[in-house]
């Protein structure tokens, strides 16, 4: 964890682990071939899938947009495979990403951490 000081408050920084080469190969075996051309992002503009920190209306925009994307899957396994820092991925914040690369490298299964991610919690069927 690293501190950053900024005038009149305290901001901490968590940077997460680097995921192994197993787990990312792991992961890179969930993306499916040719997904960038099926997804709901495929028509919109690339900015939007970059919005600023302060930007929270763009930024929930592109969660939504994500929502019910077919291959959010695919876009979320690509992402944390290749340690993508910035944007919306898969329905996830670089926030969200971070702590999902935290679960995997304390052990959570790269499916696991997947379905958590990116099913709607009243289909998980699993019990936990």
């Amino acid at each position: 964890m690293n501190r950053r000081e900024t005038p009149g408050q305290l901001e901490l920084v968590f940077t997460p682990p680097e995921l192994s080469d197993d787990v990312r190969a792991e992961l890179a075996a969930h993306v499916v071939p040719g997904w960038e051309a099926m997804g709901e992002c495929r028509s919109t503009g690339n900015d939007a899938w970059f919005p600023e920190d302060a930007d929270t209306t763009g930024k929930a925009a592109a969660l939504d947009r994500c929502g019910f994307c077919p291959v959010r899957r695919s876009c979320l396994a690509y992402a944390l495979s290749t340690g993508e820092e910035y944007g919306v991925w898969g329905g996830t914040t670089e926030v969200q990403r971070h702590v999902l690369t935290w679960d995997l490298s304390d052990g959570t299964t790269v499916p696991d951490a997947l379905d958590r991610a990116t099913l709607l919690p009243e289909l998980l069927w699993r019990a936990a």
